[in-house]
């Protein structure tokens, strides 16, 4: 799956993609994945394929011969896997819409871009079926149990036992990832040590945290009182644990009669959303808030800068720009309702001065 989701992201976004900006779409920290085809002859791979084959054998309970760490064994195993058909890949459009959708997103959050597809609905039918198809092989399987015996067993990693091939398996799977993206190989040893590391921390401390913020999620949702929800100090090695209720978010005094804290958001809606201006967004900020606007931002990107738009001969194009509906002066995705944008405000008090830790404004557009 994983694989398949690769080539929809460069199906997607082909290797000579250029941003709207004109700017390589593929350039870092995005890298672009390469085609890895399986060959029995490639140690890597055989390393892989036996190791997987092996974990999976014991959980379910099937027998593994105690030499299957050989070199030979491997090879057996990789020569097995090369018999195996597999389809042909064949992009999906509507898969393809779906990754540029949460491309646009995270770009939209500034967040760094994963075109892998991971977590994407993916095709509904086909999942349904798979979930029909699995659901008949489990209880076929179900009927030749005899009574009490296990379906599967628990695999607990353990690093400093060789035999066990949990080390062989995350060697392989991560060094099959960064010949993918062309990174660096690592030693057998150096991902033994790295994974003796990381595991236990995911399975301790970060599952801590993840829990905790789980069950006050739930109180959130909930709407639970803010004298119920809990700030956490977490030490495992310790270990310790208190729990204390939060404080109130920072105020930042902008005027006399005016505070904000990093909660807040300013939201303007006139009467003809789709209209909204940046006339008429300045306007209602200054009428509302008693703050003059002065510059308009959407995202990292200038939309109105006050002073290259006074600039002497670009009369025209400041008043185009203040004129002109906000949803025409932006690139937007279909179907979006509404804007954030940074409006910075000039300081009443001191010439020429921006006031700071100003809300963001929320402009409906629809």
């Amino acid at each position: 799956m994983c694989i398949r989701d690769r080539y929809m992201g460069m199906y997607t976004y082909p290797i000579d993609m250029k941003t709207k900006e004109g700017a390589p779409f593929w350039s870092l920290p995005k890298r672009p994945p390469t085609e890895l085809l399986f060959q029995s002859s490639d140690e890597l791979d055989c390393y892989f394929i036996s190791a997987a084959a092996c974990l999976r054998a014991k959980v379910f309970g099937i027998e593994i011969p105690q030499n299957a760490r050989n070199k030979e064994i491997r090879e057996l195993l990789g020569k097995q896997a090369e018999k195996v058909s597999v389809p042909n890949f064949k992009p999906s459009d509507e898969k393809a819409k779906q990754i540029s959708s949460q491309v646009n997103k995270e770009n939209e959050n500034a967040q760094e871009i994963d075109v892998e597809g991971e977590g994407s609905v993916g095709n509904q039918p086909e999942l349904e079926q798979m979930k029909k198809e699995f659901q008949k092989l489990l209880e076929e399987y179900m009927a030749t149990l005899k009574e009490g015996q296990q379906v599967c067993y628990p695999e607990e990693f353990e690093k400093d036992n060789d035999e066990n091939q949990h080390i062989d398996y995350i060697y392989a799977m991560a060094n099959l990832r960064a010949k993918t993206y062309k990174l660096e190989h690592m030693e057998w040893i150096n991902v033994k040590l790295k994974a003796g590391r990381i595991i236990p921390a995911l399975a301790t401390t970060t599952s801590c945290v993840a829990g905790l913020q789980t069950i006050e999620l739930c109180k959130v949702i909930a709407g639970t009182e803010i004298e119920h929800l809990k700030n956490a100090f977490l030490s495992l090695a310790v270990p310790i644990m208190r729990l204390s209720e939060p404080g109130p978010p920072p105020v930042t005094k902008l005027l006399d009669n005016l505070k904000v804290t990093i909660w807040d958001r300013w939201v303007v809606k006139t009467q003809d959303s789709a209209a909204t201006n940046i006339t008429q967004v300045f306007e209602t900020l200054l009428k509302t808030y008693g703050l003059k606007p002065r510059d308009v931002f959407y995202r990292s990107e200038p939309v109105y800068m006050e002073n290259l738009m006074s600039i002497h001969g670009r009369e025209a194009e400041k008043e185009e720009t203040l004129k002109k509906p906000i949803s025409d002066l932006l690139d937007l995705e279909e179907g979006e309702e509404y804007v954030d944008l940074t409006i910075t405000f000039e300081n009443p008090n001191k010439k020429d001065e921006i006031l700071t830790n100003t809300p963001l404004v929320r402009v409906h557009i629809k």
